[in-house]
């Protein structure tokens, strides 16, 4: 007799001993009624395909197990396909699609402190650079914060003079310090 002579149960039987041609046979027999099966239950062809190829997937692993069913395969085959469609629809519902992800973006700010330790070895190796009046300035304006009319006096200059010179050693600091940070220092 041929597979497709033998009747489901004796192809059970063959496909528990590890003959998977009998598999085959009941694939062949019943793909057709479990394609349209999985067509009432979902709406796009290729959902139904891998419905399908899923659902014979898990009988053969349950029949190569020694369990399933020993007679009416169609029946197994069809329960097997819903429980598998229905446990897609469960897993899907948990599954939330959404173009905004901005509620799930946890904005944890990271500070490097081996790059900020560099990024100050870099600003006091430039700083250290500087003409003693430039530092002076500096130090009492950008550091400090003191006002340009109170640094005047200290440097000689009018406040318009701590201004400018505030501003050339502003800027030849970073100067000085790019080139530090790119190790040309």
């Amino acid at each position: 007799m041929t597979t497709q002579e033998l009747s489901d149960a004796h192809l059970l039987a063959a496909v528990r001993g590890g003959d998977l041609t009998a598999y085959g046979a009941l694939y062949a027999r019943h793909a057709g009624a479990a394609r349209r099966l999985a067509y009432t239950l979902v709406h796009c062809p290729a959902d139904a395909d891998d419905l399908v190829a899923e659902t014979f997937a898990k009988v053969l692993a349950v029949l190569r197990a020694g369990r399933g069913p020993h007679v009416a395969f169609r029946a197994y085959l069809h329960t097997t396909l819903r429980h598998v469609r229905y446990d897609r629809v469960r897993r899907d519902r948990r599954i939330e699609f959404t173009d905004d992800l901005s509620r799930y973006e946890q904005v944890v700010p990271f500070h490097d402190t081996t790059i900020a330790r560099l990024e100050r070895l870099h600003a006091a190796r430039a700083f250290a650079k500087l003409p003693e009046r430039w530092r002076t300035v500096l130090w009492h304006t950008a550091i400090e914060g003191e006002p340009h009319a109170q640094v005047a006096p200290l440097l000689g200059l009018t406040p318009g003079g701590v201004a400018a010179l505030a501003f050339r050693a502003r800027e030849r600091l970073r100067q000085i310090y790019e080139r530090e940070a790119a190790g040309a220092g």
